[in-house]
């Protein structure tokens, strides 16, 4: 027992790692946004249509690797995730077209939605006890690596060091990660019997799930969309250079990650949807004053982050506490469903920064912030009684 407990731990601490790596390879993207326009002669709405395609293979990615989790075991479904994603930065590090920069950033997201998927599936399996705070630890590690990435690249770009490159060193570190990670001992979940799946179609005309992905699709298009557009929002309407811009943006995630690694306590303490619901709206208000003042209240913006920053993590472990049956493909449905929301919501954005210019689109992430807050007030009229005595 006490081995396996240790093997656990050797277990999370690799998820840890990945989790760092995964953020800074999808997060990274929104630093080289305004290279990627200025190299290959495209414009906001084309870059809309990039992130459109990150989102579909995410959405496949997430679909098939729920699926893949209970077949072959969460390690191999890891592996996966990390050979995908070394073959995307290694297709990035030499893309001197569009087109192929569209395959590398689409099978890197692909690649990132694996890891991702069986993380959020293995977590409350290897952990039984204080699973809020440890799936927002993991979390808080996703922060990080975006704190690092964004600061990191948009230092080194300032300097004038091509992000080819960068995708090149960084595909370095996840083949010393894999190597490792091959020796690396994980629990494979075993059932007991075989749990009958939900037809889709009864799936979705459950109202609360689909307001867990109405919750869930607004607000992941808040955080990404602000990973996606906010350098390009800055540098655009503001003129900011990349240092500043990525400065503010890294404090975002920085602040971001506090957040997470403090915020599982309070839930914790409090208990989930009110605290969610809260903390969305305030980080919202928080976004919107910030950027209603103009180019002096990006910091309100950055700080928005702290409040945002427990709301996908705790949201995702509901799900599990909510649904006793089918928990992980009922999961795999929402996160694959919230994945599409904020793919179409990237995708209006993007045509919105051309059509009214971007000080007036970037208005879309916390009005989407509010969105995902109203949602969740379903969500906690429905499951208070089952959410407040698990959590007591």
């Amino acid at each position: 027992m006490e081995k396996k407990g240790k093997n656990n731990w050797v277990a999370l601490t690799f998820i840890f790692i990945m989790m760092v790596l995964i953020a800074i390879t999808e997060n990274t993207k929104g630093i080289f946004i305004p290279g990627f326009k200025a190299e290959f002669g495209v414009n906001d709405a084309q870059i809309g249509n990039m992130i459109i395609l990150t989102s579909l293979m995410y959405m496949f990615a997430t679909f098939i690797g729920g699926t893949l989790c209970q077949k072959i075991g969460q390690k191999k479904v890891f592996i996966i995730g990390l050979v995908t994603i070394i073959c995307s930065l290694l297709i990035l590090s030499r893309a001197d077209s569009y087109n192929m920069l569209l395959v590398g950033i689409g099978i890197s997201s692909a690649g990132v939605a694996t890891i991702a998927i069986a993380s959020n599936t293995i977590i409350p399996v290897i952990v039984l006890t204080a699973q809020t705070i440890i799936m927002n630890v993991t979390h808080f590690c996703y922060g990080l690596g975006s704190t690092i990435g964004q600061r990191l690249f948009g230092v080194l770009t300032a300097d004038g060091i091509n992000w080819r490159t960068m995708y090149f060193g960084l595909a370095i570190v996840y083949v010393v990660v894999l190597v490792v990670f091959l020796f690396v001992k994980m629990p494979r979940v075993e059932k007991a019997e075989e749990e009958q799946k939900i037809p889709f179609i009864k799936l979705m005309s459950n109202k609360l799930i689909l307001f867990y992905m109405i919750a869930l699709g607004f607000y992941a298009f808040a955080e990404q969309g602000t990973g996606n557009w906010f350098v390009n929002y800055m540098q655009v309407s503001y003129g900011f250079d990349y240092q500043r811009s990525s400065f503010y943006l890294s404090l975002f995630f920085g602040i971001f990650s506090i957040g997470r690694l403090f915020g599982g306590i309070v839930v914790e303490k409090l208990g989930y949807f009110n605290v969610l619901i809260t903390s969305v709206l305030v980080g919202s208000i928080l976004f919107i004053i910030g950027i209603t003042i103009g180019s002096s209240g990006m910091a309100l913006v950055s700080l928005a982050g702290l409040f945002y920053s427990i709301i996908f993590p705790t949201t995702v472990l509901t799900i599990s506490k909510v649904f006793n049956k089918n928990s992980a493909y009922i999961t795999g449905i929402v996160i694959t469903a919230s994945s599409f929301i904020a793919m179409i919501l990237n995708r209006i954005i993007g045509n919105l920064n051309e059509l009214v210019g971007t000080s007036v689109a970037f208005y879309l992430l916390p009005i989407s912030g509010v969105i995902s807050a109203l949602a969740m007030v379903y969500i906690y009229i429905k499951t208070k009684d089952v959410l407040v005595k698990k959590n007591n």
